[in-house]
């Protein structure tokens, strides 16, 4: 029996029990759309990450601080009382000393009364360097950001968030105009751009930014241990190799790296991704199940119609057929059943899959934009498991049937 004449017939059995068509492969169809819904919504959890990364700056951020304990070789944490701190000028010589790094800025935050007129605020201040908004990929919408002469002279100026913008200043034009901060007069020289309050990016719009020697002199005094350094790596790829080339500098500047910390966003991505991976499996797992029990309907349904067909095998084999044409046929019915649930699994997996991102992002992570993007790798890994689901539970009902005798066959009732 050709393998087009073996699918026909599969489709003409099913055609002819519609119904009992649909119940067979009922178990198939949610198997395989719980699994494709679930990894494509699982895989949407280290995307979304990627998307939030990029956001503040991107994959390759790198962030420098001193860490306030340090673990002993007997495992105990002590506090660190190691007399070096990270300074502003280590920040020119980690950018002269590092190739692999694109950008670097130092940074430092506080919380402090922010006011304009009658209008007063506890907001977060920052105190950045001028590569503050290639770091972290934010920057000046109106006005300008301040340059390297503001940051030697320390001046009373400061850039502001949007919502800053719209609370202190009722969108009026801020430029130029003051407000104070602890009753320190500042000048308003520009506007951020609008970050919005997504997962990675909450509260941004709120703050208040200055030079970071301007923090230093107004708001620090001679207190150490404030300021932290940020970097980008010139790619992904490189994140590990700028670490390796900071830890150096570091060693050079503070005599041992052991005492500062260095994260990576790279670390994060991996263990999301880890994570989500896991999570992938295990829901796949329990999902899997709806799967064997598909594949138990399928079996069961062949094996009612072979005994339901039982005297058209006998007149099949009394004309000539063979033992592999009746197997063949009978497997690939079985296949076809299969394939179709498969199929419509796949489609209905998608659209559960796009749906539940769309409610994620609405009502359980709002502006969380989940992208709950259908998985290729899963929609293809479903339509083979599918198909082989239909070898593995039809081969059975399919050999009992190839196996009968012709005179056994057509005695039958």
């Amino acid at each position: 029996m050709q393998i087009t004449q073996g699918v026909s017939v599969g489709l003409a059995a099913l055609r002819r029990n519609k119904l009992r068509s649909v119940l067979t492969t009922l178990g198939i169809i949610i198997g395989i759309a719980a699994v494709v819904a679930v990894v494509s919504v699982g895989g949407g959890a280290e995307h979304l990450i990627l998307i939030e990364m990029e956001r503040v700056g991107g994959a390759g951020m790198i962030v420098c601080f001193r860490k306030e304990y340090i673990r002993r070789d007997d495992g105990r944490y002590v506090e660190n009382t190691h007399p070096e701190y990270i300074e502003y000028e280590d920040l020119a010589f980690i950018l002269d000393n590092c190739p692999s790094l694109r950008v670097a800025a130092a940074q430092s935050g506080m919380h402090r009364r922010v006011s304009h007129k009658h209008v007063n605020q506890s907001l977060q201040v920052h105190g950045v360097t001028p590569l503050f908004q290639d770091v972290n990929n934010w920057y000046v919408t109106k006005g300008r950001f301040f340059t390297e002469e503001d940051m030697q002279r320390a001046d009373p100026i400061c850039l502001i968030g949007s919502e800053v913008h719209k609370d202190l200043f009722k969108m009026d034009n801020p430029i130029g105009k003051e407000l104070k901060i602890d009753r320190k007069r500042f000048t308003v020289i520009g506007v951020m751009e609008e970050k919005g309050n997504q997962m990675a990016t909450e509260g941004w719009d709120n703050r208040v930014i200055m030079p970071l020697t301007t923090m230093g002199n107004r708001f620090i005094g001679k207190r150490k241990g404030w300021i932290m350094l940020f970097a980008q790596a010139e790619n992904y790829e490189k994140v590990e190799q700028a670490v390796a080339e900071i830890k150096v500098a570091f060693r050079q500047l503070h005599e041992d790296e052991k005492y500062f910390d260095f994260f990576t966003a790279k670390e994060i991505i991996k263990q999301v991704g880890q994570v989500s991976r896991i999570v992938q499996i295990l829901l796949g797992a329990v999902a899997s199940i709806a799967l064997f029990v598909g594949g138990i309907g399928i079996m069961n349904i062949m094996l009612v119609s072979v005994t339901e067909r039982t005297r058209e095998i006998g007149l099949r084999k009394a004309i000539g057929a063979r033992r592999t044409d009746i197997l063949t046929q009978f497997l690939i019915e079985a296949i076809v059943l299969s394939i179709c649930g498969g199929l419509i699994g796949i489609f209905i997996g998608s659209g559960l899959a796009t749906g539940s991102g769309w409610i994620i992002s609405k009502f359980m992570i709002k502006d969380a934009n989940w992208p709950a993007a259908v998985s290729i790798q899963a929609a293809l890994v479903a339509f083979c498991v599918s198909a082989f689901i239909g070898i593995f539970f039809g081969l059975y009902p399919a050999n009992k049937a190839a196996g009968l005798t012709p005179t056994e066959a057509l005695r039958h009732d």
